[in-house]
């Protein structure tokens, strides 16, 4: 026997009847805000504008009168010119041309016109220039040192190692141990200036000639009283105490002339067979040496 048991619809909708009902969405108030498109937002908007124009004015201004005060003011003229470097050249002229030349007042000289200003002084090869606020100039020299010895139409001349020209020879300058270079374009110094970019290579040569030379031996390069560079592609050189052109070429300076160093007794038999009348020895061909006398008129 099946017994099934149902319960009362009573019971059914009371539980349907229970279940509770989704609570209503509350609704949030909106807070209304000042837009930029009413008045109140435009005033807003042009007192913030006025404000950061008004900061911006009170900050150039400022700027502006320090620039006028600095560039003004007596206490920013040149004071004090201090140079360092100097031996060749005279702090006293140098200091008078800046004073002539250049504003007085220290912040508006240029450095860099004055640098190269400077730069074109004869015993000048670079310098470097300070500002010591608030009225002083320091100046560092690097002068250039006479490295060579020119014969310029008869005239002795220093020169560096540049081929700049820097003044007429005077043993004031102190001994220099190197021997006389000639064969320039030009007549003087003018015409030799007015070559300089190929006068300065002919005493490069000749010194890396003699360089080269003075590798082998200190004593190979006093042995040299001159050098002729009229011919960059034949060197040609005078021993001290001899009257002979020896021709050296344009390379191998070094082992030419130790040939001729191993044959200087030849040479010297060669001399006296003709009277010391040797107008040139040619070191230019391998394994040779080629004596030339003078030409009797």
């Amino acid at each position: 026997m099946e017994i099934r048991i149902n319960k009362p619809r009573s019971i059914q909708s009371a539980k349907s009847a229970s279940s509770p009902e989704p609570a209503r969405r509350t609704r949030k108030k909106t807070v209304q805000k000042i837009g930029k498109g009413t008045l109140a937002g435009r005033l807003a908007s042009f007192f913030k504008i006025m404000a950061k124009t008004a900061a911006a004015i009170l900050i150039i201004l400022f700027l502006l009168s320090i620039f006028v005060y600095a560039f003004t003011s007596d206490k920013f003229n040149l004071h004090a010119v201090t140079f360092h470097g100097c031996k060749q050249t005279r702090p006293k002229q140098l200091e008078a041309m800046i004073r002539r030349d250049f504003s007085g007042n220290i912040l508006r000289i240029d450095l860099h016109s004055l640098k190269t200003r400077l730069e074109k002084e004869t015993w000048i090869k670079k310098v470097e220039i300070q500002r010591i606020l608030p009225s002083d100039l320091v100046i560092y020299i690097q002068e250039r040192s006479p490295s060579a010895i020119l014969e310029i139409s008869g005239e002795l001349m220093l020169a560096d190692s540049d081929g700049t020209l820097l003044d007429v020879y005077d043993p004031a300058y102190g001994k220099l141990d190197s021997p006389v270079i000639k064969g320039f374009l030009g007549k003087d110094a003018a015409e030799f200036r007015r070559n300089q970019e190929e006068n300065a290579a002919r005493i490069r040569q000749a010194l890396d000639m003699l360089a080269e030379i003075g590798s082998g031996s200190s004593s190979y390069a006093r042995r040299i009283s001159e050098i002729d560079v009229s011919e960059p592609a034949n060197l040609k050189i005078l021993l001290v105490d001899d009257s002979a052109e020896i021709y050296l070429g344009e390379e191998d300076y070094l082992k030419r002339f130790c040939k001729l160093m191993d044959n200087l007794n030849v040479y010297q038999e060669v001399k006296i067979q003709n009277n010391d009348d040797i107008a040139s020895v040619d070191l230019r061909l391998p394994g040779q040496i080629r004596y030339h006398r003078r030409d009797k008129k």
